[in-house]
């Protein structure tokens, strides 16, 4: 099957951690990595928080930490 790329992106980063863990108990075929700070210096005023992942189609995936 594919995978798709995903990008949770938001203000705060109480945000992307909570719909981080919501995502990854909802779709177990997701990976997704720890929330980061952007650093794009355009937006030095107002950062975002981001957490990249990806998604597969039709695979239970596992991850290290558990």
């Amino acid at each position: 099957m594919s995978k798709v790329k995903v990008r949770l992106m938001s203000a705060s980063l109480t945000d992307v951690q909570k719909l981080r863990l919501h995502f990854l108990k909802k779709h177990p075929q997701s990976i997704l990595g720890k929330p980061m700070m952007g650093k794009n210096p355009r937006y030095e005023d107002s950062p975002k928080w981001f957490v990249y992942g990806d998604y597969e189609f039709g695979k239970i995936r596992r991850r290290r930490g558990e």
